[in-house]
């Protein structure tokens, strides 16, 4: 009895079925078609598993078959897009413009940067204060611990323009 009631489900399904086909353009017969064949693989897969005629990550892995043609597509569409941007970038990376060289800081401006006070034409700023000094600053805001760029060029900065006005 169960069998002949799946039967005419299915010749039902059929009729129904093939006069939609009937009505639809070219485009939606492919799609049509497509999702069909789609339906009736993943159908077989699983009554492949239910009876243990195949095992589930087998099964999971036919599941993905019909799935490699919108990804191929994807892939095509995409891959050109991606190819193009990398290439943009390398060639930009590549064309930099120098860095124009800093401006040369005042001596005031350095001793206040690196938190030093006192007159370096007189003496009273020795090299190690200037080292320690900063030391103590780009270890804490050197851009590899939280701090930028920007802070740590001109503790650097303060420092040469320091050690130079000693040195000479």
């Amino acid at each position: 009895m169960l069998k002949i009631l799946v039967l005419a489900v299915l010749i039902t399904l059929i009729i129904i079925g093939s006069a939609r086909y009937k009505k639809m353009n070219p485009a939606q017969k492919r799609n049509a078609l497509w999702r069909m064949g789609t339906g009736i693989f993943l159908g077989v897969l699983v009554l492949l598993v239910v009876f243990g005629k195949m095992h589930w990550i087998g099964a999971a892995l036919g599941a993905l078959i019909p799935f490699a043609r919108n990804a191929y597509g994807l892939i095509n569409q995409v891959l050109p897009i991606w190819l193009k941007r990398k290439n943009a970038q390398q060639t930009t990376h590549s064309q930099e413009p120098p860095k124009p060289a800093p401006i040369p800081m005042a001596i005031q401006e350095a001793l206040d940067v690196l938190g030093l006070s006192g007159d370096i034409s007189k003496g009273e700023i020795s090299e190690s204060m200037i080292q320690d000094a900063h030391r103590r600053l780009i270890q804490k805001l050197h851009p590899d611990r939280g701090g930028n760029d920007y802070l740590a060029a001109k503790i650097n900065q303060a420092r040469d323009q320091l050690l130079e006005k000693i040195n000479s």
